[in-house]
């Protein structure tokens, strides 16, 4: 058609391509193929682009680096894991909270630095986040529920070693028992990787006494024979030390009772187990990594090291200083006559009573050092409350309410976000209270004299002592005077708080007694000697029989052949060399207990039971006794005579 000029002529009649309608057929596949391609082509580089375009979200990374960290501080024990989880399911919704706003922050981002992108850009979560986020709520909610006694699934779920050594097999358990001589002036080492660890000093033959439960977990009894054989405790002895050491047995533990004379130096290493330790007349050396510590009755120093966040530890009566380093969970001491110091991280409630001497309490949160407590102290995670305490007082904290009250001498107080009330007595001290955004509330004897200077931002001061108030610049408020005849300066500041000066009848702290006497010691050339103290008079013939009275009326006989003789109030228990232990209570009951397993029991309303190994004899002037009212009385009285048993031993080691 080029060769002739437009107008052009019409195409010729007829199908296009001629006639041939396979060929036509041919061509329009060909034709919707390429045209499916280009739309696959055009769908595929859609996607390509809107992929450059989105961004994963910071949430994921962020949520799993903080899981990390706070695990790895729980394992650790910088985090006490029950109050972890307590706290969690009390705030796990500020998780979504955050969540929720980090992703309004990075949308915010994106519209702030690219709205003017030709392609807006996105932001993904994923399903893992999602995942992640629905764990955390259902875990939220399942600590929640703990937390007010509901059981979320029907059982409480709790996970120890215990249950974990059941995977192993059935318990088989077992009882050892050793003896072995301790020299006189020799020091105690125990080391057990496994098991509680409990050590007495009652011991009154120079010899160490050992009792150990075992507990095994295997398939058969071959095996359980095995391990307990292996979990025998090491007897070593080097220098002047005594050790007694237990090996670590897989799926195994042994729990240990001691028995030691109250002289010895005992160094006690738990790795995974409680320890108690009572009646020892020496320093004592305690290392718990996992487990609750127990103190008591002891006559020397105390150090322990606690290194677990959800162990407690405990000390009671302590004539000796008491130091505790490490990470525990709950601390409680009272009648504590040494210095005391308490420095590391405790996650729980600290209750002090009656210590008299210093006492210095570190943490990473709260300095507080004073001179003397003849009350109590309770330290939480939100108040710190003092009764009775004769200074210098220093408490140094945040974010807690603070209560003192009674306190003399010089006080130092420096808080911030919370209250601070302080009631002071004589002999009264300079008092410094620094706090921010919270109250002051300061009492003072009402017949004090002192000087006072007080100053409030953004707060009212109130007074009981008639002076006037100052208005400054910058919403301060001050107070300034001399009250009576002046003495120790009062200065208060705070900020976002108000002032209250007030008065009040208020008892003096005493000052501190004067320590006991020494006793009184006379010493014969045969050994014989005779001892006056506090506690009473103790006797010795120089033959081994010895006798205590104490200022209770305690009378305690022993002889060298083990046999022994208690009277109090009326109860008498006797205890003879072949082991037979004779007990008349202040009632007229009677229970003698034979070495075979007999025993014979007189009640005080005559009744007489007899209990021999191949039977027994009931003789009963009253109705007839049952099986239950037999077995009750005779738990009743052996309950009686074990209770004057420990009462004795402790008197005898006073």
């Amino acid at each position: 058609m080029a060769n002739y000029p437009p107008p052009y002529p019409p195409p010729p009649a007829g199908p296009p391509y001629g006639g041939d309608w396979r060929y036509q057929r041919r061509v329009l596949k060909q034709q919707a193929r390429m045209q499916r391609d280009m739309l696959r082509a055009q769908r595929d580089a859609y996607r390509y682009q809107m992929r450059s375009t989105r961004r994963s979200s910071i949430l994921g990374p962020l949520l799993l680096i903080a899981v990390g960290v706070v695990f790895l501080l729980i394992q650790t024990g910088h985090i006490s894991a029950r109050y972890f989880w307590d706290w969690y399911g009390r705030f796990w919704p500020i998780l979504l909270i955050g969540a929720g706003v980090i992703v309004l922050l990075e949308w915010a981002f994106d519209q702030y630095f690219h709205s003017d992108d030709a392609i807006p850009r996105r932001r993904s979560l994923g399903g893992g986040v999602f995942a992640l986020l629905i764990l955390f709520g259902l875990a939220g909610i399942f600590f929640s529920g703990m937390r007010h006694g509901h059981d979320i699934f029907g059982h409480a779920m709790n996970f120890d070693q215990n249950n974990l050594d059941e995977f192993w097999g059935d318990k088989h358990e077992s009882d050892q028992a050793l003896a072995q001589a301790l020299p006189a002036g020799a020091a105690i080492l125990i080391n057990n990787p496994r098991g509680d660890v409990t050590v007495s000093g009652t011991s009154d033959d120079n010899q160490v006494h050992i009792a150990v439960h075992k507990q095994v977990y295997t398939r058969s009894d071959s095996e359980a024979g095995n391990k307990a054989q292996q979990l025998s405790p090491a007897i070593t002895s080097e220098g002047n030390t005594l050790s007694v050491t237990l090996p670590s047995v897989e799926a195994g533990r042994a729990d240990l009772v001691i028995t030691i004379p109250p002289s010895a130096a005992t160094t006690v290493s738990a790795n995974h187990g409680d320890v108690h330790v009572n009646a020892i007349k020496a320093p004592v050396t305690i290392t718990a990594n996992h487990g609750d510590v127990e103190a008591s009755a002891i006559t020397g120093a105390i150090t322990t090291h606690i290194n677990n966040g959800d162990s407690s530890f405990s000390a009671h009566s302590v004539t000796g200083a008491v130091s505790v380093e490490g990470r525990a969970r709950d601390l409680t001491l009272s009648d504590i006559d040494g210095t005391t110091t308490m420095n590391g991280d405790f996650f729980g409630t600290t209750h002090l009573e009656r210590i008299r001497s210093t006492v210095k309490f570190h943490t990473s949160r709260t300095d507080f050092q004073l001179g003397r407590l003849d009350g109590e102290i309770e330290i939480s995670h939100s108040d710190i409350s003092a009764d009775q305490v004769s200074g210098p007082l220093t408490l140094a904290v945040a974010n807690r309410n603070i209560s003192l009250d009674r306190i003399s001498g010089d006080v130092s107080v420096t808080n911030r976000n919370g209250s601070v009330d302080l009631t002071s007595a004589q002999p009264l001290g300079n008092i410094t209270v620094e706090n921010r955004n919270g109250s002051v509330n300061l009492t003072m004897p009402e017949h004090a004299g002192f000087v006072v200077q007080a100053e409030t931002t953004n707060g009212d001061v109130e007074n009981d002592f008639s002076l006037p108030g100052e208005e400054g610049g910058n919403n301060r408020k001050t107070i300034n005077g001399t009250i009576g005849k002046g003495g120790p300066l009062v200065r208060i500041s705070t900020s976002q708080g108000d002032i209250a000066l007030k008065k009040a009848s208020v008892a003096p702290i005493p000052p501190t007694p004067p320590p006991p006497p020494p006793p009184i010691s006379i010493h014969g050339s045969d050994g014989a000697s005779v001892v006056i103290g506090k506690e009473g008079l103790n006797i010795s013939d120089g033959g081994g029989t010895k006798v205590v009275i104490d200022k209770n009326g305690v009378n305690i006989r022993t002889h060298p052949d083990g046999s022994s003789v208690y009277v109090r109030n009326g109860t008498r228990l006797i205890t003879q060399a072949d082991g037979t232990r004779v007990y008349v209570g202040s009632d007229g009951t009677h229970l003698t207990t034979h070495p075979d397993g007999t025993k014979e029991y007189v009640g005080k309303d005559g009744v007489k039971i007899i209990i021999r190994p191949n039977g027994r004899t009931v003789s009963s002037p009253g109705k007839p006794l049952t099986d239950a009212d037999i077995d009750k009385r005779l738990a009743e009285a052996e309950r009686d005579a074990d209770k004057a048993a420990a009462e004795r031993d402790a008197a005898r080691n006073k």
